[in-house]
């Protein structure tokens, strides 16, 4: 088996083992929270799964929320587990117990196959084949993942090279500004971008009395809401008649932010 030579160096393959279970760890810790967080927040710009979900299973006829709550806690709980056997697998690891990494790792890879599989299998009921594709990529990942894990040892012509401390100490450190610029840039954004979650837009005049607006990615309810009330106050002596949004079948998937089209007439 292949252990760290000594403290003061780093076998390759132990380090690209190391890199498979902090994706990992990484990937679902990142999945995990965005369950629980669920659509904008500051400093995070996530998916509401109940409201993705409930879209899924109303478009079965399964409008029960019970329903929707009960797959939501099910897919939360594979994926809590995939993370929980990973980091274990990676804690491990570190502490040169190789046979125990490998039991944690395949325990972590058995949750993320079946997670993926009844992703797939949803994607299918629900003929989401953007969905699809997405998830089953990351099931052959995770298949790879697992024989590159197991086998690295047998694959990497470099097996036998131990990285010294100077080397290891100047890549992290390489990683950890590179992690800063990139938390400033999402800092940046928040203070330049995160407002259009609140504030109202302005709209385009397409016709008499036609207004269009285009709502910003980052938009929520709240946007929506202060657009009516600045549209409202701007035009004291107009009375919205009709609210529309584009059918689906214009919509350009997931790329599309909220479009709608205002129809006024002059107060009587």
């Amino acid at each position: 088996m292949t252990t760290l030579e000594n403290k003061n160096t780093f076998n390759s393959t132990t380090l690209f083992r190391f890199g498979i279970l902090l994706y990992w760890s990484l990937f679902w810790l990142i999945n995990s929270l965005d369950k629980m967080i669920g659509g904008s927040q500051f400093l995070w710009v996530g998916k509401d799964r109940f409201a993705q979900f409930q879209r899924f299973f109303a478009s079965a006829s399964w409008e029960n929320p019970i329903i929707t709550n009960i797959a939501l806690i099910f897919v939360s709980a594979l994926e809590i587990f995939a993370f929980l056997f990973f980091t274990g697998a990676l804690i491990h690891l570190y502490k040169r117990n190789e046979d125990s990494s490998r039991s944690w790792f395949i325990v972590g890879i058995s949750f993320t196959l079946a997670t993926f599989s009844i992703f797939a299998i949803g994607d299918h009921i629900f003929g989401d084949r953007l969905e699809l594709l997405e998830h089953t990529l990351f099931w052959f990942i995770t298949l790879f993942s697992w024989v590159a894990f197991v086998h690295s040892d047998k694959f990497l012509n470099v097996h036998n090279y131990v990285l010294p401390k100077k080397q290891m100490t100047a890549s992290l450190l390489s990683i950890t500004v590179i992690a800063m610029v990139t938390h400033f840039s999402i800092i940046k954004h928040k203070n330049e971008a995160y407002h259009e979650r609140k504030d109202g837009i302005n709209y385009a005049l397409k016709g008499d009395d036609f207004y269009k607006f285009s709502f910003p990615f980052l938009a929520g309810s709240t946007s929506f809401e202060n657009t009516l009330i600045d549209f409202k106050q701007n035009n004291p002596k107009k009375r919205i008649i009709e609210i529309y949004t584009l059918p689906n079948e214009l919509r350009k998937q997931k790329a599309d932010g909220l479009i709608i089209y205002i129809l006024a007439e002059d107060k009587k």
